[in-house]
């Protein structure tokens, strides 16, 4: 009998399946929704983060803050108290020293330097008058940090538009608008316009000069005894002035402007008052 061959087998094709239109669109469509959740997942994973994140922020910007306000409470409370009693403790002091000298024949061209001084030490007396130099500069110090007339401020302000023709002389600006404390350095009636400061005490000065310019030509000037030029505008300095000198402020030729101020303030008087006046 004859033997028949056996078929051989099929070798197993390398090639990857075929997949028609609408079996791509299905596995495309399957793949985006994958993205689009594991986005969504990021997504809401941040947001969660972002809110967890603002909420500690908010915490601890608030904590801080009471933390901050609770110090400035409490530093203020002992700023307070301690000028308080330094200022009793001052006054005790002066007073005690000034019933001390006042049992006593002064001789006015040794400052202060009682005639029996040959009853007493060198040293102590230099000493009682270190003390009394110094607790009187201390309550003056006091005086004018607390007490309002002790203190100069002035604010003028001309808010109209103003306009020096070119070629015309510096002019003096006059001011409708004043605010100064009482006996200070501007004599304000109410009714007139005021165009000078005058300064009623020696020291340094805070002084601030400003305008606004609605051209590209001219400017101002703050001028002391209708002389001396000390700022121009837009300028702020601190200048020690005298007493009676004479402030004004000059517009030059050419310059259009508006809402001209002036603004002083006293630091700290050059000479202070004897203990028990007032200035």
């Amino acid at each position: 009998d004859s033997v028949k061959p056996s078929s051989a087998k099929k070798a197993p094709s390398d090639k990857p399946p075929e997949y028609n239109q609408g079996q791509v669109q299905e596995i495309n469509k399957k793949v985006d929704s994958k993205i689009q959740r594991v986005e969504e997942n990021i997504l809401q994973w941040i947001d969660e983060e972002t809110k967890t994140l603002k909420d500690t922020l908010e915490k601890d910007i608030v904590s801080i803050r009471t933390e901050v306000d609770t110090k400035n409470i409490e530093m203020n409370s002992k700023v307070q108290t301690s000028i308080a009693d330094l200022k009793e403790e001052m006054t005790e002091k002066v007073a005690i020293i000034d019933n001390k000298l006042m049992d006593n024949i002064f001789d006015t061209a040794t400052d202060y330097i009682p005639n029996d001084t040959q009853e007493q030490s060198p040293g102590s007396t230099k000493a009682i008058l270190d003390l009394k130099n110094k607790l009187h500069q201390n309550c003056n110090t006091l005086r004018f940090l607390c007490s309002e007339p002790l203190s100069v401020q002035f604010s003028m302000w001309n808010k109209n538009e103003i306009a020096v023709p070119r070629g015309d002389d510096p002019r003096i600006i006059c001011f409708n608008w004043i605010n100064c404390n009482a006996g200070g350095a501007i004599d304000d009636d109410g009714v007139s316009d005021m165009h000078t400061v005058v300064i009623p005490i020696a020291g340094p000065y805070l002084l601030s000069l400003g305008c606004q310019l609605m051209g590209h030509s001219g400017g101002i000037q703050l001028k002391r005894n209708k002389r001396e030029k000390l700022m121009d505008g837009g300028r702020s300095d601190i200048v020690d002035l005298n007493e009676d000198d004479v402030l004004e402020v000059y517009a030059e030729g050419g310059t259009k402007l508006k809402e001209v101020n002036l603004m002083g303030c006293l630091l700290r008087p050059r000479v202070f008052i004897t203990p028990g006046t007032t200035m």
